[in-house]
């Protein structure tokens, strides 16, 4: 086995920041706030993503209980669109603002940077407005093992402020980033990742395929 050296033959100290952040790149975590970015374009619907989601939180393989999800379409020809929290920001947080409790039983922790339920507050499956409110439809709900909803906390389980979001680091076509949160041009670059599944599949296939949904016989598109 060869050792790494640096300069003159000195071994090589090992580089901790190297080792963190995802993919081949090894590139670093966003040192504030942060979102998963979804390259649908990339995506070939495996689920590896949503199998890691539900593994970190609840250790179990149950897709329904990712935070992530993956949604097939026929555009006509299949495709599919991944849908998750996108942390947005404070004027653009429709399920903060819908929660009629004061202060609200979802809301984003300035301390971790990112989204978080309260548990011992949130009136569950009584209200939820906030699930209601989100046009990403990234809120989710699953009665058998939490009368709460959850939503994307980027694997921060204990609510630490340590945010390793498994997914990015799963995913074998890379189709997903983890990115600084960032205004551009006077508006957030988050606008089309913020957009409902069906919104942006309708998107891509103006993009993919200039043919009319039917044209391959399919009533619909899923």
């Amino acid at each position: 086995m060869t050792m790494n050296t640096g300069p003159g033959g000195v071994p090589a100290q090992p580089n901790p920041e190297a080792e963190r952040g995802w993919g081949k790149e090894k590139y670093p975590y966003p040192q504030g706030a942060g979102y998963i970015e979804c390259d649908e374009l990339k995506c070939v619907g495996c689920g590896i993503c949503q199998m890691a989601c539900s593994m970190m939180h609840h250790g179990v393989i149950n897709k329904d209980l990712a935070r992530i999800q993956v949604r097939k379409y026929l555009l006509p020809l299949p495709k599919a669109i991944q849908t998750t929290c996108v942390q947005c920001q404070p004027e653009e947080r429709q399920c903060e603002k819908a929660c009629p409790l004061d202060p609200p039983a979802v809301y984003f922790d300035s301390k971790t940077l990112h989204m978080v339920f309260d548990a011992q507050r949130c009136l569950g499956e009584k209200c939820l407005l906030c699930k209601k409110a989100c046009s990403a439809n990234a809120i989710r709900i699953y009665p058998a093992v939490s009368q709460t909803p959850f939503v994307c906390d980027l694997c921060d389980v204990k609510n630490q402020g340590v945010r390793a979001p498994q997914c990015i680091n799963v995913c074998p076509y890379g189709a997903l980033y983890f990115k600084a949160s960032v205004i551009r041009f006077g508006y957030s670059i988050r606008d089309v990742m913020r957009k409902h599944s069906d919104e942006k599949a309708e998107l891509i296939a103006k993009r993919l395929y200039p043919l009319p949904k039917d044209s391959m016989g399919y009533p619909g598109w899923r």
